[in-house]
């Protein structure tokens, strides 16, 4: 879930046009917007990095 009161940065990357499409196609199939799609396949490693970000390390 995304914290509506934390300040939010955009971020681009450049993917051959194929994938866009592929991207594009499955967010359709979803009816959802791309960035949407994008969101929910980054979420579970999200969530890995700000856990692993908010613990000591014990190295």
């Amino acid at each position: 879930m995304i914290d509506s009161s934390e300040l939010r940065k955009q971020i681009s990357i450049f993917i051959p046009l194929s994938d866009w499409r592929a991207i594009r196609e499955e967010a359709a199939r979803r009816g959802v917007p791309m960035t949407e799609l994008c969101r929910q396949w980054m979420a579970n490693d999200l969530k890995r990095l700000r856990n692993s970000q908010a613990s000591p390390s014990l190295d």
